[in-house]
């Protein structure tokens, strides 16, 4: 007996070590939640056109396969990653109810502060506005389009009760909005080039007086 088991240790020792799972790093207890981080850093940096399975994978150390496994394909992970672009603006809507120019503003001024406090998601926004073209017809949800209804519907309940002027709400949404991230995405650059350290205080002052001036909110 003491011969066999002292054989058996010994064959033990001698079996190579076995490999790794491809897919399944070491020390994760959310795969899924890695998966969708990597990717939203991937998305906003590269674009969706420029991302692939392959360079999400390979940032969190698995194969494409597991994010296939979690995901389907590309375009159902960055449906995903939209989803929690928008809901992570959900502590930032602030007030549900009135519709004065005061309270359109701020709420204008909190999507800047979500745009600085989330900057890659910022930086994705921007990317989404002008690079979904070629797939905007094929979505079967517009992500962003609740965001901006949110915005527009509080400007349209003003125009309705007479207190602001009459103009186009979805587009002057759509342009604030893109105004915004590309002043987020493009702050370091801007700051640089005006050289003063007071570029956001300066951009929320000069984005309030547009708000407020648009809207014309009469007495």
């Amino acid at each position: 007996r003491i011969y066999n088991l002292n054989a058996y240790l010994i064959r033990c020792l001698m079996k190579p070590a076995l490999a790794a799972r491809p897919g399944r790093p070491k020390d994760v207890k959310d795969t899924r939640e890695r998966c969708l981080v990597a990717a939203e850093l991937r998305f906003a940096d590269q674009g969706f056109q420029g991302t692939t399975l392959r360079d999400v994978a390979a940032a969190i150390g698995a194969t494409s396969a597991t994010i296939i496994h979690h995901f389907g394909t590309k375009e159902r992970l960055y449906g995903r990653v939209l989803e929690r672009l928008v809901a992570s603006l959900d502590e930032y809507v602030g007030p549900t109810e009135g519709c004065s120019a005061e309270i359109v503003c701020q709420m204008f001024e909190r999507f800047l502060d979500w745009s600085l406090d989330h900057q890659h998601y910022a930086q994705l926004l921007l990317r989404e506005l002008m690079e979904n073209r070629s797939r905007v017809s094929r979505a079967k949800r517009l992500h962003l389009m609740e965001l901006v209804s949110s915005y527009v519907a509080r400007v349209r309940e003003g125009q309705a009760q007479g207190r602001f002027r009459s103009f186009d709400a979805e587009l002057f949404a759509f342009y604030t909005f893109g105004a915004i991230t590309h002043f987020s995405a493009a702050a370091p650059t801007i700051q640089r080039m005006v050289e003063d350290a007071r570029t956001v205080e300066r951009f929320r002052a000069t984005l309030r007086e547009s708000v407020l001036t648009m809207l014309g909110e009469k007495p």
